[in-house]
């Protein structure tokens, strides 16, 4: 168990510093707007995925309709504010 929790910990301290070097790179290049915006569609396509197979030991919660459109309309939302 000890050995696990200090691998997650390892990972989560990987992928913050990640989160925060890549955020630092993107946000003079794509701006404010687009980049948030991008982190979160991304965040949502993830937990459509973990929801859907139950992963990280969670309840599977299957893919819907409704939850496909909510995360097509946030993609169209980076669209609208890559465009404008």
């Amino acid at each position: 168990m000890q050995r696990m929790h200090r691998s997650s910990a390892w990972t989560g301290r990987v992928l913050g510093a990640f989160y925060v070097a890549s955020s630092v790179l993107l946000v003079p290049r794509l701006g404010v707007a687009l980049t948030f915006s991008l982190i979160i569609a991304g965040q949502m396509l993830i937990i459509l995925v973990i929801d859907h197979f139950g992963l990280l030991g969670i309840a599977i919660k299957e893919i819907s309709l409704p939850r496909l459109l909510g995360v097509t309309l946030i993609t169209i939302g980076v669209v609208l504010i890559r465009k404008f």
